[in-house]
Formats: structure tokens, C-alpha cells, sequence
């Protein structure tokens, strides 16, 4: 028997992967107008937290998610880290390879493969999501939770996938009905308090941003207790921000259903058309240029209009970018090249299974 797809959720996928496009395009092009570092705030304070509570969510089954994590998430982690790091350095010679140091965007992988590995073992504490926020806040004051094994974020990233994991579909349900009015208010606060954080604690702007949960306090050149109030920021924020994401996102198909179902290949493939992008940036800008008298004579990084032409690029690349890689005919050869690769790997396993596979699982995976 086949699970009816939630639509409302492969469309909030859609949506957050996007927004992911979005940062790390914005990160590479480097634009730095306050419009788009204070939309690329906000946008951080909610798209990973809110893109792991729904792994979480569809994760409950913890002994079957352990035993497919290792081929789900390794090797796709070594694949890809690997391609990216040989076209990046043609860019960045200076750029050191490291097999269990994350770059970019693939630290997501060893981040979910640790948790799912784990899970079966945590669940079993008692208090876990609360211990996992204080566990969050005492990390941040160790200088070896950094980078490697991507061990900063999974530690930091850990309380909102339990809270996906002990969301249940009552509590979806709940959330989906709560008034427009109040979500706002409580989306606008959350939005408020990291606008205030970012700029009372005078984020650097060309250093990772403490929402990204990647540093310790002392290389984000924060002291202890700032460090731990934009912590606790993120995890106030992020749930009041999700929730609005949440009860808005529409329920009906539309192009973002296919994108968020799409959204494993968005999320591997989308770096190497960007480094294209960017390594050919005097030609891009030239064609811009051609298309759009008005841009010409405009130096990059721009500044016209505060940044509103930026934004408007930045949103319509992400946007045709996501849709392009999460085609199926795209989505068909990298599942089929994985499917490869695992049973090159690893042997079958000896028990046979005889249940089908259930469509319901809507997550990077």
C-alpha cells in the first residue's frame, strides 16, 4: 500500500532548499548590501533548523534509519566533497582538501548520518531535547567542536531534530490550525530577536554567522555569554519562524511539490553550476548588461537600489536552478548511479524484507 505524499511538506522542502541555493550564492558573489546580509539573516535562522526538525519527523523508525544511513549518507558525503573540492580549487588553489572535514554545503551529510547512527541510543535518554540544547550551549566553549566530522553542527543542529522526531502528526496538525494572527506575531518576534542579536553582538559579516552553529565562541569572536545568547536565540527563533513557514506554506501540487521532492540532487549538485557561475562572472555580468541597459556602467559588487536587483537575481537563479536539478530525469540517474555504487559496496543484507517501499518518506534522503 502506497502513503498518499504530504504536499504541504514537499512544498515547504522546495522551499527551503531554494533558500539554501539562495545563501550559498549570495555567499560566493560575496554582495554585501544591508538588504541582503538582514534577508540572508533571517533566512539562516530558520532554513537548516527547520530543514532538520523534518528529517526528524520522518526519521521515527531510528533501527531502520541507522542501518541505511551509512550507505544514504557516506558514500553520497565522499562522492560529492570530493568533485566539489577538484572544480573549487581551479578557483581557491589555496583551498585544502580534508576527507573528514566538510566543505561547504556537505557537512548536511556526516550531520545526518551521525544523528541517524545515533538515535537509537538517544532516544532512550530521558530529558534528550533539553539535554541536547544544554550539551549545544557547552560545545560552543570548546574550540575542538568545529569544522571536523562536521561535529559543531550535528552537536547544535541535534535539539531540532529530536524535535521533529517527537513531533507527531496530532502536533502537525495543531500547528498547521493555529491563527494567522498569532503566528505572525510570534514569526515577527523571532525575526526581530535575530535582527537584534546580529546587530548588538556586531556579527562580522565576511566570517560564518553564529546561526550557522559552525564555530566555537572564541573563533566567532564572541565571549562566553554572547556566544550563548545567540545560541538560545536560534533555538527561540527558529521554531516561531518555522511555525509561520509552516502554517502558511500551501497544501496543494504545485512547482515547488517537485522541487522538494527533487531536493537530494538540488543539494548535491547545485555548487557546481554556481562555481561556473561565479569563475565566469565578467561574462555573466556582460550578458546582464546586454539584456538590461539599465545595469550597465554597474560595478559588481552592486549596490543599485539597496540591493533590490541583487535579491531579484539571486531568487530567480535559485529558483531555476532547484527546479533544473530536481527534474526526474535528474533525480533517475543519481539514484541510479547511488543504487550502484551501495550495492558495489556493501553486501545485501541477509534478512529479506518483503514490505514495499512507502512513498511517505519526504526528507533529504
Amino acid at each position: 500500500m502506497t502513503i498518499e505524499r504530504d504536499a504541504a511538506l514537499d512544498n515547504l522542502k522546495g522551499l527551503l532548499i531554494i533558500s539554501v541555493v539562495y545563501v550559498h550564492f549570495y555567499d560566493m558573489l560575496g554582495q554585501k548590501t544591508a538588504l541582503l546580509f538582514t534577508i540572508r539573516t533571517l533566512v539562516l535562522a530558520v532554513q537548516m533548523p527547520l530543514f532538520l526538525f523534518l528529517c526528524g519527523y520522518f526519521g521515527k523508525n531510528a533501527e531502520k534509519r541507522r542501518r541505511a544511513a551509512w550507505a544514504d549518507y557516506l558514500i553520497p558525503f565522499v562522492i560529492f566533497n570530493t568533485l566539489y573540492y577538484m572544480v573549487r580549487v581551479e578557483q581557491q588553489p589555496e583551498l585544502e582538501y580534508g576527507l573528514l572535514r566538510p566543505l561547504n554545503m556537505y557537512w548536511f551529510l556526516l550531520t545526518l548520518l551521525i544523528i541517524r547512527v545515533l538515535m537509537p541510543e538517544l532516544v532512550r535518554i530521558r530529558w534528550a531535547l533539553p539535554l541536547s540544547i544544554v550539551l549545544a550551549l557547552l560545545a560552543g566553549g570548546d574550540t575542538y567542536f568545529g569544522r571536523t566530522l562536521s561535529l559543531s553542527r550535528t552537536v547544535c543542529f541535534l535539539p531540532f531534530y529530536l524535535m521533529g522526531y517527537y513531533c507527531t502528526t496530532e502536533h502537525m496538525r495543531r500547528i498547521r490550525k493555529i491563527p494567522i494572527l498569532a503566528a505572525l506575531t510570534g514569526a515577527a518576534a523571532g525575526a526581530l530577536l535575530s535582527l537584534w542579536l546580529t546587530d548588538t553582538l556586531k556579527v562580522d559579516q565576511d566570517a560564518s554567522h553564529p546561526f550557522q552553529l559552525v564555530n566555537s565562541y572564541v573563533k566567532q569572536g564572541l565571549d562566553p555569554w554572547e556566544g550563548m545568547a545567540f545560541r538560545m536565540g536560534i533555538y527561540i527563533a527558529a521554531p516561531l519562524l518555522g511555525i509561520l513557514l509552516i502554517r502558511l506554506i500551501p497544501s496543494k501540487r504545485c512547482i515547488l511539490t517537485g522541487i522538494g521532492r527533487g531536493s537530494m540532487t538540488v543539494y548535491l549538485l547545485h555548487a557546481f553550476p554556481m562555481l561556473w557561475v561565479v569563475g565566469n562572472w565578467e561574462t555573466v555580468c556582460g550578458v546582464i548588461n546586454g539584456l538590461i541597459p539599465a545595469f550597465q556602467g554597474v560595478e559588481y559588487p552592486g549596490r543599485l537600489c539597496y540591493g533590490i536587483p541583487q535579491v531579484m537575481m539571486l531568487v530567480l537563479y535559485s529558483f531555476v536552478v532547484s527546479w533544473i536539478l530536481s527534474c526526474r530525469p535528474v533525480v533517475r540517474i543519481y539514484d541510479c548511479l547511488i543504487e550502484e555504487v551501495q550495492q558495489l559496496l556493501f553486501r545485501p543484507e541477509k534478512t529479506v524484507e518483503n514490505e514495499k517501499k512507502v512513498e511517505s518518506v519526504q526528507e533529504i534522503n
